[in-house]
């Protein structure tokens, strides 16, 4: 059993709803548990999701390398007055590459030491590889055996005492070059023009909510920001009508993300 309410936040991004399906299974395990958790959407933080005794860190590998969102979210953290322990929940359709490596790196700065992680495979989100390789497109990913994992993970590595492991930084990793070397927004080049159908929508606001840049408003009406835009593809695979569209692909290679509802709910940023 853990702690007798220890402070857990559980710090998630997700583009798709695949993170977020990791992130219900794991505050489960530390709920039954007696761990006082809060699950915080790192676009939606509060001052309190701060003072916790220890962090969970769930997010995608996005073109190989640490999120810009989630970059961003740990570069304004406040430096934590007494040294703190993470670990984190990585998903990834490709490679990995240094992402778990990068990330510790970046928490250091704020005084939290990243001392073990798991990464579980899921669908990718990066629409070209869906059209191009059909090996990639695994559907059926993150599926009931690869949220176990985050289960047992959970359940050895966090209950009952932190257990460490060393985070390893692999020099050959062809992909962590290319990520590393990346522009901040990633593959929209690759992806082509972004287009919005009025017509098609149904002011759900899901796009809204989720939009990590600010690049997608609604004041009166949706408006899109391409120069804000970091090409995350989250409104084209989570809009549930297709308003969303790019040139390089049509909606027939849309991965169109799991539990979207409640993921973007959980945010408290969608505003019935």
């Amino acid at each position: 059993m853990g702690e007798e309410n220890q402070k857990v936040t559980v710090f998630w991004y997700s583009q798709t709803g695949n993170s977020f399906a990791c992130v219900e299974r794991a505050c489960n395990v530390l709920i039954k548990n007696n761990y006082n958790v809060t699950a915080c959407s790192i676009l939606s933080p509060t001052d309190e999701s701060y003072q916790s005794d220890l962090f969970l860190f769930v997010f995608p590998v996005y073109a190989f390398y640490v999120p810009v969102p989630v970059r961003d979210f740990i570069d304004n953290m406040p430096i934590q007055p007494v040294n703190k322990k993470a670990l984190a929940i990585i998903t990834c359709s490709g490679a990995p590459a240094n992402t778990s490596f990068v990330a510790g790196r970046l928490l250091s700065e704020k005084n939290i030491d990243l001392v073990n992680h798991l990464v579980i495979r899921s669908r990718t989100s990066y629409i070209p590889l869906a059209k191009w390789f059909a090996w990639v497109n695994q559907k059926t990913k993150p599926d009931e055996k690869s949220l176990a994992r985050v289960e047992s993970f959970i359940g050895k590595n966090m209950v009952g005492g932190v257990r460490e492991r060393t985070l390893f930084f692999n020099p050959l990793s062809l992909f962590h070059w290319i990520g590393v070397s990346g522009k901040r927004n990633g593959p929209k080049g690759a992806l082509g023009k972004r287009t919005f159908i009025k017509e098609d929508c149904t002011n759900c606001n899901f796009c809204v909510v989720m939009c990590p840049s600010g690049a997608i408003t609604n004041v009166e009406e949706i408006k899109y920001n391409d120069e804000l835009c970091i090409g995350c593809c989250g409104c084209i695979n989570i809009c549930p009508t297709n308003a969303w569209r790019i040139s390089s692909a049509g909606p027939e290679y849309y991965n169109k993300g799991i539990n979207v509802k409640k993921m973007v709910a959980a945010t408290g940023r969608l505003k019935e």
